[in-house]
């Protein structure tokens, strides 16, 4: 055979039609006179990769071009063929010669960037316990892709706990090509209360007492996150009593929680003897009886 249509395309004879495809694709687009408007060898070389491609595209006419070599075209006639053959930029790749552009996704005007949203940044936030409590604001530092360190107010949300996340939008790096700004998301972490402890949307308060005001009773001013209230302790309370204040609790959306405050009776340091011959002589009941295995 004088011509070597795989040669031409580059392929091995075993080659699919994909792999065709793809050859001629590669070579149109390096060959074709547009591309190389002043070079002459060119164009009579895209005119051999597209008679390559119309016969090897071509399941009957690539048969007998197999079988016959290149004569076969004075044998027999093949229908199908090239879809491109003959073809210019506008007729091959879509019109206007941008077709061309779109479809090797490169050429002399390149498509416009896309939009993308900018980078989001992660971030850790520390609030005091009676901000998670009943909510409030907050402030996070953040740094910019300048590198220039800004202050960004936070809304707190009442009841939110440790490791709950709260996302500013729009607040990360600058979007590219006119994308949106990144976000900001903040993980946060509940800092603890040296009094009060949080049990689901409950507080707990433990109240210290003296005997006196254990065997006597009392009222005692209870602060909480709300107001100061004032509770009644009775005569004979023992240590480990709880008593609910309603509606002083965690603030959350249908509405608030509970306050159990929980009394804890602290004895003298060196009560005198006489007090505990006097209570010892009372010969209580074993409070022990009921404990069991």
């Amino acid at each position: 055979m004088s011509n070597d249509y795989y040669k031409t395309l580059g392929l091995s004879r075993g080659a699919d039609k994909k792999e065709i495809q793809k050859a001629y694709r590669e070579l149109a687009r390096k060959y074709h006179p547009d591309m190389n408007p002043d070079d002459a060898s060119a164009k009579s070389k895209f005119q051999e990769v597209q008679h390559a491609y119309d016969v090897l595209s071509d399941e009957t006419k690539r048969s007998q071009y197999d079988q016959f070599g290149e004569g076969f075209e004075n044998m027999a006639q093949g229908g199908g063929g090239n879809p491109f053959a003959g073809a210019d930029l506008e007729s091959l790749f879509g019109g206007g010669g941008g077709g061309f552009e779109q479809f090797f996704n490169t050429g002399r005007r390149p498509q416009s960037p896309r939009p993308t949203k900018g980078q989001s940044l992660e971030d850790k936030l520390e609030i005091p316990f009676a901000t998670a409590v009943i909510g409030g604001k907050a402030s996070v530092d953040t740094v910019g892709a300048n590198g220039n360190t800004s202050a960004v107010q936070v809304t707190i949300p009442a009841g939110i706990e440790s490791g709950q996340k709260i996302r500013l939008k729009g607040k990360g790096y600058p979007g590219n090509n006119g994308g949106p700004n990144g976000d900001i998301l903040l993980t946060i972490k509940v800092a603890p209360h040296p009094d009060y402890r949080r049990n689901g949307n409950d507080l707990e308060l433990t109240m210290p007492l003296t005997l006196a005001e254990a065997l006597q009773g009392t009222e005692l001013d209870i602060p909480t996150p709300y107001s100061a209230i004032t509770l009644k302790i009775p005569a004979g309370t023992p240590s480990g009593k709880r008593f609910r204040v309603k509606q002083h609790g965690v603030t959350h959306k249908t509405g608030k929680g509970n306050l159990f405050v929980i009394t804890q009776i602290y004895l003298p340091d060196e009560p005198p003897a006489e007090l505990v011959e006097q209570i010892a002589a009372l010969q209580q009941a074993n409070p022990r009886t009921q404990i069991n295995w």
